[in-house]
């Protein structure tokens, strides 16, 4: 909070020196600044397109978390990619972040998922034109600073966070765009994913294990009970997805079925950027609201996806032979874009846990009657 008093009794002399600042005919340099997570990574890639769409030459530089790095610096629209691995906490934080501003010298920043700190280094940074989302969930702090923003773009609650997102870049010049998103494997992936592929022409089923969210799990039982189903009743092979730390459930689930050679467990073995290429093989792919289903549906994968607490109004698949399960509930949704909880208020995870396994498994085998 000092800071931000600082800075608003500074801000006169900073908005006088930012006016001094002439804005070019044609942006040079911009910077994104999303560090949010892998799925609000996905749902950025739009922005990226429609950046070098209306300015092919544009530096365009992202501000990202460290796990999503390796994703971002495959996305051919990006030039260049910074992380502040030590985040933006304390004096020292922010000085970095400002030195990393200043450094820069970009004509326009965005701010996908701001805070305080944003809002406050892009001023002394000096950076003309200053454009942030104001999200539907904020604290006071926030609040006030978020004036010191030279554009803001209030999102909805029923709005997708891709249409907000679009709706920032008007300032720029960007009217509308194309909200579809976009992910890239790296030069290496299909070699890696070829362990993982059946020998036959069956379909391949993908099954998220688990999700870094764990209010959202499905839990190994009913993952189990549902890939038995599938195994029963199709000819598909099955690929468990998810990272090293997934990998002791995706073995207690591979023991519980009776035909564990149809099952391949892929966890832990591929990167990030690997992963895409084992998505666009799937006939059909199972998981809970996280980034991979994200990728999933940027990749326009059939899938049938879990929604448990997540409002859907602002992150639901866009892509055809799509099944979205999620029960009507008094205290659902409660997990929204910019208010992420992480344990049940009830203490039920009824939104999750009411999903039975026959109706995952009948939305799968008309999602794969479609296809």
């Amino acid at each position: 909070m000092p800071y931000l008093i600082l800075t608003y009794l500074a801000a006169p002399l900073l908005l006088l020196f930012t006016a001094c600042k002439r804005r070019p005919a044609m942006m040079r340099r911009i910077l994104v600044i999303q560090t949010a997570k892998i799925g609000d990574m996905v749902c950025t890639t739009p922005v990226f397109r429609e950046l070098k769409r209306h300015y092919p030459q544009l530096q365009l530089t992202v501000l990202v978390h460290p796990v999503t790095q390796a994703l971002v610096a495959i996305n051919p629209h990006i030039d260049r990619v910074i992380t502040l691995p030590q985040g933006t906490r304390g004096f020292m934080g922010k000085l970095r972040l400002w030195h990393t501003l200043r450094e820069g010298r970009y004509d326009a920043v965005l701010a996908l998922n701001p805070n305080v700190a944003f809002a406050v280094c892009t001023l002394w940074a000096l950076i003309p034109l200053r454009l942030s989302i104001l999200p539907n969930f904020m604290g006071s702090s926030y609040r006030l600073a978020a004036r010191l923003w030279s554009h803001t773009v209030e999102h909805r609650g029923d709005r997708l966070i891709m249409e907000t997102y679009l709706s920032l870049l008007r300032p720029l010049g960007i009217e509308g765009g194309d909200i579809a998103k976009e992910v890239y494997a790296s030069a290496d992936a299909d070699l890696a994913v070829k362990p993982f592929l059946p020998d036959d022409a069956a379909p391949l089923i993908g099954i998220a294990v688990s999700s870094a969210n764990k209010l959202k799990a499905l839990g190994v039982e009913k993952l189990a009970a549902l890939s038995a189903r599938l195994l029963a009743e199709t000819t598909a092979h099955i690929v468990l997805i998810g990272a090293a730390q997934d990998t002791p459930d995706a073995q207690c689930l591979t023991g519980m079925l009776a035909a564990p050679e149809r099952v391949t467990d892929s966890t832990g073995q591929l990167t990030l950027t690997q992963i895409p290429a084992l998505l666009k093989r799937l006939s059909l792919f199972i998981g809970v609201d996280s980034g991979i289903t994200y990728m999933a549906d940027a990749l326009h994968v059939p899938l049938v996806s879990i929604a448990g607490p997540c409002d859907m109004r602002e992150t639901r698949p866009i892509h055809p032979h799509v099944i979205i399960l999620q029960k009507t509930l008094p205290c659902a949704p409660c997990a929204h874009i910019f208010k992420a909880p992480y344990d049940c208020k009830i203490g039920t995870r009824e939104c999750v846990v009411s999903v039975s396994t026959e109706e995952i498994l009948q939305a799968a085998l008309a999602v794969l009657g479609q296809t």
